[in-house]
């Protein structure tokens, strides 16, 4: 009788669907092509105290050598960068995702393609519109005309510019660039008439073939470039906001905390809480800008960030 329980009982976990056996408290953080930024972030993780109580793992996961059992058996995994996020998708796994440096255009065709994967959230890599229009209101002032290139990935960000525009006193104007050739024609339109041009992260519009002439016929032209990450300022755009790793393992953190909590995500999409400024002092004082100390403007844009 007990050999013909334990049979039953055995054969029953092996029916169980993966979720159920999962590891308790295991976190598996998911890379591909190891970068410096990739290898600090998990190095983050992997410290950070909000997950000191959990069994964190890594693993690269270049080869394709996905172990769906394996996998499934994970409460939680983290991971970093689109690429892994698309393996670990293509996959089909049951076991949860959270998606770290993920850009906002991929992770909006991502839910297009992967519709069906429901415990899937993403920590993306964009900050909020509104946080580019306040970096621009605490080192320029306010009414002022600000310029976006919009492409393919980026136009349909058309209607929230008006807002955050609108909610911050300045002026937007705008040219739609659908072909890459046109993209030095449509920031010449912009130049004659605009105080800053506001760049988004758009692969069509700001790549390694464009970049250099965007800045140079911006620089001749004496219009400042607010950027979307630290690399953009060395190349020569005023100031930029981004989140630093530490930043976003931190956010991470949290989020993994509340999941394994709830086993819920409380949001599809999070935009990054914290965040720091890179500026291009010396640039700025060219183009007569005198900017405040990098506390200080960080201060100004999170106390209007709190009165939206």
């Amino acid at each position: 009788m007990q050999a013909i329980f334990i049979t039953m009982l055995l054969c029953l976990l092996v029916l169980l669907p993966s979720k159920a056996i999962a590891d308790k408290n295991s976190i598996l953080i998911a890379h591909q092509n190891n970068s410096n930024i990739n290898q600090e972030l998990i190095n983050q993780l992997k410290g950070n105290s909000k997950l000191a109580s959990y069994n964190v793992q890594h693993q690269d996961i270049s080869n394709d050598n996905l172990n769906t059992t394996t996998l499934n058996r994970y409460q939680l995994i983290i991971a970093i960068g689109s690429k892994t996020s698309k393996s670990l998708l293509d996959a089909k796994i049951s076991a949860p995702v959270l998606s770290l440096l993920m850009p906002r255009h991929l992770n909006e065709s991502f839910k297009k393609l992967y519709k069906d994967k429901k415990n899937w959230s993403s920590l993306i890599i964009d900050h909020p519109i509104d946080r580019h229009f306040h970096l621009i209101s605490s080192i320029m002032g306010k009414h002022k005309k600000v310029a976006v290139l919009l492409g393919p990935y980026t136009k349909d960000q058309k209607k929230t510019l008006k807002n955050a525009a609108r909610k911050t006193q300045q002026r937007l104007v705008t040219e739609i660039v659908d072909d890459p050739a046109k993209t030095s024609s449509s920031l010449k339109k912009l130049n004659n008439t605009a105080d800053v041009l506001l760049t988004l992260p758009d692969p069509v519009i700001y790549n390694k073939k464009t970049i250099r002439g965007i800045l140079l016929t911006s620089y001749r032209k004496k219009l400042p470039i607010t950027g979307f990450s630290k690399a953009y300022v060395k190349a020569g755009a005023i100031a930029a906001v981004y989140s630093r790793p530490e930043q976003i393992s931190q956010q991470a953190a949290v989020i993994s905390d509340n999941f394994l909590i709830s086993n819920n995500f409380e949001q599809r999409v999070y935009f990054p809480d914290d965040f720091s400024v890179a500026l291009n002092r010396k640039l700025a004082r060219s183009l007569g800008i005198n900017m405040k100390s990098d506390s200080a403007i960080i201060k100004k844009i999170k106390k209007a960030e709190r009165k939206k």
